[in-house]
């Protein structure tokens, strides 16, 4: 019944939450429910945009975020909304599908959104997306050279899950070959990742000499060094309340992070063995608005 009178992603389905999180707390329906908020509502229903996932049309779907939240976590509110209204993908889901795209132009596939990459493909290129339910993952899943992966503490490192190229993935032992993969996608996975040098390197050492690594990580650029939330090594939380994320996977607890990234990480990135940048993305017509993006590739030392 929910399903038919609100729709998943619909305006009515985002007012019942709303509602239920202000009879639950009335101070979080008002970090939500506020003039900046409404005004950003009213600018983006106004905002056409053509989706670089899924080709649709239209107007964007600001979802009100919680702004005190996100302004504590260190994260730009409109990358985490600016949903399509034809296959739902958030900003930065666009972000990393703008950069797939143009990795891929320049080995001569050309397309426009990631549903027209389908077929298009080489069967030898081999991508590697860690959210194995993205939006990209879910479009090329048919795509022979795609491996999907999770990481569910309680299976085998390497384990199969839902079908042969679904793994489950511990980045910090990473079950590939050296120099198997020709794209790793990573998107808000490396800040829960315990040891993220110990990550990158396995990355450097699975991608192909010319392969690169996309992703998207929480991101301020005004911090001069990573923001350590949790010792990695003791566990010890640093910051009360901790910073904890929503994950599809653990849907009633949500999953910690680690850190938040400053500008130290494209120095941190080149310690493992990869040459990165920060690269953003401001594409209005594809409804990308100073998206953050970081793009790297093997270090020539590490690719001998």
């Amino acid at each position: 019944m929910l399903g038919r009178v609100a729709p998943p992603f619909s305006t009515r389905r985002l007012a019942l939450r709303l509602l239920a999180s202000g009879v639950r707390d009335p101070r979080a329906l008002r970090a939500r429910v506020n003039l900046h908020n409404l005004r950003e509502w009213g600018r983006y229903r106004r905002t056409e945009a053509t989706c670089n996932i899924c080709g649709h049309v239209g107007t964007l779907r600001y979802d009100l975020p919680d702004l005190a939240t996100f302004a504590r976590h260190h994260i730009r509110p409109l990358r985490e909304t600016l949903r399509c209204r034809g296959c739902h993908a958030k900003m930065r889901d666009r972000v990393l599908a703008a950069g797939l795209l143009d990795v891929l132009r320049d080995r001569g596939i050309d397309a426009e959104t990631v549903d027209e990459l389908v077929g298009r493909i080489p069967a030898d290129l081999r991508i590697l997306d860690t959210d194995a339910h993205s939006r990209i993952a879910r479009r090329l899943q048919a795509h022979p050279g795609l491996v999907r992966s999770l990481y569910l503490p309680g299976k085998e490192n390497g384990e199969r899950l839902d079908d042969d190229r679904m793994l489950n993935v511990d980045l910090e032992r990473m079950p590939f070959p050296d120099r198997h993969f020709d794209v790793v996608i990573t998107s808000e996975v490396m800040e829960h990742v315990r040891h993220v040098d110990t990550a990158h390197r396995e990355i450097a050492r699975c991608l192909e000499d010319d392969g690169v690594y996309l992703f998207t990580v929480p991101y301020d650029a005004e911090l001069t060094e990573t923001w350590v939330l949790i010792d990695p090594e003791t566990d010890e939380e640093l910051v009360s309340p901790p910073h904890v994320h929503g994950d599809p996977m653990i849907r009633e607890a949500g999953i910690k992070a680690y850190r938040v990234f400053g500008r130290d990480l494209v120095g941190d990135l080149e310690r493992t063995g990869l040459r990165a940048s920060f690269a953003p993305v401001h594409r209005p017509e594809l409804g990308i608005f100073e998206g953050d993006l970081f793009v790297a590739t093997r270090a020539v030392a590490h690719a001998r």
